[in-house]
């Protein structure tokens, strides 16, 4: 079975997919190569995770926040801002209330994050949801969300 980190992402990834501005374009990737017909476009990573294991048994219960951070990325045009703005309330509204397929106890909205990224092609914007994600597991079973 998949990390549960990834059982998330992919469950975000199904969300956010067919979104109004962004469409089908939901990469689960923090590298991937964009072109123009990418964008807009959703990329999705679970990055740090703190883990707070409690109890000294067999199989202790490990409480887990983990980040997952939404960027959106769109063509630098002289509207880009009012784009990464749209991008990013389809964002919000879509995850409000969702357990990401039961695996994640809380999701919580934390900060967003703007910046603009000139090596590409050409410039564009990202704007990044940046999420807190708490899920629970017992120790050695990365897999399976209690």
């Amino acid at each position: 079975m998949s990390h549960v980190r990834r059982q998330i992402r992919e469950a975000a990834a199904t969300v956010l997919t067919g979104l109004t501005t962004t469409g089908e374009r939901v990469f689960q990737s923090r590298m991937r190569p964009l072109t123009d017909s990418d964008l807009p476009c959703l990329l999705i990573n679970t990055d740090d995770e703190v883990i707070d294991t409690q109890g000294f048994d067999a199989t202790p219960l490990q409480e887990r926040e983990l980040t997952l951070s939404i960027r959106a990325v769109a063509k630098q045009t002289a509207t880009l801002d009012d784009v990464l703005d749209t991008i990013l309330a389809e964002v919000e509204t879509a995850l409000a209330g969702q357990t990401l397929g039961d695996r994640a106890k809380g999701l919580l909205l934390e900060k967003i994050n703007i910046e603009m990224n000139d090596e590409l092609e050409k410039p564009v914007g990202i704007a990044s949801d940046i999420y807190r994600v708490t899920y629970y597991t017992t120790a050695g079973t990365p897999g399976t969300a209690l």
